[in-house]
């Protein structure tokens, strides 16, 4: 593993008349995350690098960790929490372990819209959440990055709730998606990623929720054949750092660190889009029917379930965020 300790190169200038000596701090920021090479998030990232360095004239080297290298994301934000010089990417229903409103966020149906999520944590109520992470050792360093809309993929069409009835589908290891899913009338399994392939060949589980660009790379439609478009959460993932490395920067390096972020977040959003039509495009010729669902129903059979399956969160909190992303 790579030493999470903060850099400090020397740069060293020969004088035309003698010898003198110049030294420049540069600082480097590991940046952390675990989607693969070549992937939208990967390509943000890079982005985001080229541009952090060319507004930094060279001051703020991004070095890129994709794939887990630098550990999970719970290994890594411990470190960030302990001062290391890490941006890594977070994710709400985490987040909401520390603070319980965040968990909302990503809620199931909460919103069709990225746009309109994206206001609202720009908002004072989220500005409020994110004061109160810092008080736990984490800074929100960018709230809105498009990871995709969520989709159910199943061996047998389901287009209601009803059909789902019995129905084992993975899950990650999170409170709010066993809760999504179990809403929407399922049989919510936890299990890795890498086990949803021998999970589906053997009957293990019947189905899985995720982007149509995991559902596509990951070959899960060889043994699964009905796309269901539920799109019950349009996800969006925070960049997280330490508050302590956070405050460490000057306030033109946090300044450039967040106006570069707005510019890759709208890079990110167009590469997510783009590679989740390219993926379903492509789904459709492997053999995959895709079936248009009954949206009002499944946001109905969520709503009561979701809004009381938290008790940790504060009162009415699933319709007051529903109001507040109406307004926008």
């Amino acid at each position: 593993m790579k030493s999470l300790s903060k850099y400090l190169k020397s740069v060293i200038s020969l004088g035309l008349f003698g010898l003198s000596v110049n030294v420049f701090a540069v600082t480097e920021i590991m940046v952390a995350y675990g989607n693969q090479p070549g992937e939208p998030i990967d390509k943000a990232m890079h982005y985001w690098a080229e541009k952090v360095k060319e507004k930094s004239n060279g001051d703020i080297i991004f070095k890129l960790f994709p794939s887990s290298q630098l550990g999970s994301e719970t290994e890594v934000l411990e470190q960030a929490k302990f001062g290391a010089n890490i941006i890594t990417i977070s994710d709400y229903g985490a987040l909401m372990d520390i603070v319980p409103d965040l968990g909302v966020i990503n809620a199931p149906y909460i919103s069709q819209s990225f746009e309109k999520k994206s206001k609202l944590l720009h908002s004072d109520w989220f500005k409020d959440l994110s004061n109160t992470l810092d008080k736990e050792d984490i800074h929100i360093v960018v709230p809105d990055v498009v990871y995709g809309t969520r989709h159910l993929l199943t061996k047998k069409a389901v287009i209601k709730p009803d059909d789902l009835k019995g129905v084992k589908v993975r899950v990650q290891h999170s409170r709010l998606f066993l809760q999504t899913i179990k809403a929407m009338g399922g049989v919510p399994t936890p299990m890795s990623l890498s086990d949803v392939y021998p999970g589906l060949s053997e009957g293990i589980i019947e189905g899985l929720e995720n982007p149509t660009v995991v559902l596509y790379g990951g070959k899960f439609y060889e043994v699964a054949k009905n796309l269901n478009l539920t799109a019950h959460t349009k996800h969006m993932s925070p960049f997280v750092a330490g508050t302590a490395f956070w405050r460490s920067l000057t306030p033109e390096q946090q300044k450039i660190i967040i106006d570069t972020s707005r510019e890759m977040v709208t890079y990110g959003a167009g590469l997510i889009e783009n590679a989740e039509n390219e993926a379903l495009e492509n789904l459709k010729k492997s053999g995959v029917m895709v079936n248009e669902v009954d949206l009002l129903a499944f946001e109905k059979a969520v709503r009561d379930v979701i809004a009381n399956g938290f008790p940790e969160w504060s009162p009415n909190l699933y319709q007051n965020v529903q109001e507040k992303l109406a307004q926008f």
